[in-house]
């Protein structure tokens, strides 16, 4: 059993937000409160801390046109350098205050006095807000999405969740399709590795769920629809290239005449995942939910493959706010279908897999931030009932 609380943050006007809880444990506080945020200082906190150098060279920005700050004054006055736990700190200070703050410690007791796991979901469709590292929220010195008290996740108020017309019943496995596309005009990845890797792990480590992994190479737009439509799939795992644009960003599919990209929208990707009955989609690929960089006047317009799939319905959606190196993504699928195979639901398994990545990398590497997941409301990320 868990304990909801969500939060929903609305655009006032510049730097003026108004924040309320919409959901919280019986029992528990409703709180709402204005504030007023420097967004633009932790958006340059986040710019520095994530971005890749060499992305400046590939946009042909020069050096004199990259600011990097030295160090920011935090909300309280003190000059710090731009760091993971200070920008943390400071906006999960700044997130819960007053009434919210009061709110969140009474949540946080409910859940304590029964045992039970508290799902913290935060939502918004302000472009900016949605823009911020919320998964690097610190509790003192502690990591709030890296835990196993509490499970952090975002959603986007006012989507709705396509009416299911095929249930899978508990005796069914849970069926995974793996995509795996590596066109000859991109760089190489190790997409195989990726594969081999959790169908090990799958084997190794069989929890009491029943998982069906199929493999789908190379494919192309026609070769894809086509297994989806026939394999009666749950979740979609896409190990590839994919980037954010304006059609809710793109992943690259292969052309089965010429062996050269051929382009897949997330807008089109999410009509035919919806189509198909697909209640999760992973994408262990760079960008898929990147958009901090950019700052189109339009919110309604879906710029990463993260937005595109959670407007149209997908209950489920784990993907990269950056670039991700290979051996850091073959470790991160391993952790997270494991802890997936035992039975705990998606945000559980991601602050698990978080975790394992922290461990493995440390904290300093900003590995373990990189995932950004999104669940419906309605949906209480369970992918298998036991």
């Amino acid at each position: 059993m868990t304990q909801e609380f969500h939060i929903s943050i609305t655009p006032l006007g510049e730097d003026e937000y108004f924040v309320r809880t919409e959901k919280v444990p019986i029992g528990g506080l409703v709180a709402e409160e204005i504030v007023e945020w420097p967004i633009e200082q932790w958006l340059a906190q986040a710019r520095h801390l994530f971005r890749d150098p060499l992305l400046d060279l590939l946009e042909g920005k020069s050096n004199a046109q990259v600011v990097i700050p030295s160090q920011v004054v935090a909300r309280s006055g003190e000059v710090v350098s731009p760091s993971l736990v200070a920008l943390g700190q400071e906006m999960y200070q700044e997130l819960f205050k007053d009434t919210l703050r009061d709110s969140w410690s009474c949540a946080q007791g409910i859940a304590h006095n029964r045992g039970e796991v508290l799902q913290l979901r935060l939502g918004t469709k302000d472009r900016r807000i949605s823009s911020l590292p919320w998964e690097v929220l610190h509790a003192g010195d502690r990591p709030l999405a890296t835990g196993t008290d509490v499970m952090f996740s975002r959603y986007q108020p006012n989507t709705c969740l396509p009416k299911q017309t095929r249930t899978r019943t508990p005796e069914e496995p849970l069926k995974i399709l793996m995509a795996i596309a590596a066109p000859s005009d991109k760089d190489s990845l190790q997409l195989e590795k990726e594969y081999e890797a959790l169908q090990q792990e799958l084997q190794i480590n069989s929890g009491e769920i029943q998982i069906h992994l199929d493999i789908l190479r190379q494919p192309g737009r026609e070769q894809l629809t086509q297994r989806l439509e026939q394999g009666k799939y749950q979740v979609f795992h896409y190990a590839g290239h994919s980037n954010w644009g304006i059609s809710g960003g793109e992943i690259s599919l292969v052309s089965n005449i010429t062996g050269l990209t051929e382009s897949l929208s997330g807008r089109d990707l999410a009509g035919l995942l919806v189509n198909n009955g697909i209640q999760m989609a992973v994408f262990n690929s760079c960008r898929g939910a990147y958009n901090h960089l950019v700052n189109p006047t339009d919110d309604e317009v879906a710029l990463n493959l993260a937005e595109a799939l959670v407007k149209r319905g997908i209950p489920g959606v784990l993907a990269m706010a950056e670039r991700i190196p290979d051996e850091v993504s073959l470790s991160l699928t391993r952790l997270f279908y494991r802890n997936l195979n035992q039975g705990y639901p998606i945000d559980l398994s991601l602050s698990r897999a978080r975790q394992g990545l922290i461990s493995a990398y440390g904290s300093h590497e900003l590995y373990w931030a990189l995932p950004v997941v999104y669940l419906h409301q309605e949906f209480d990320g369970c992918l298998i009932q036991k």
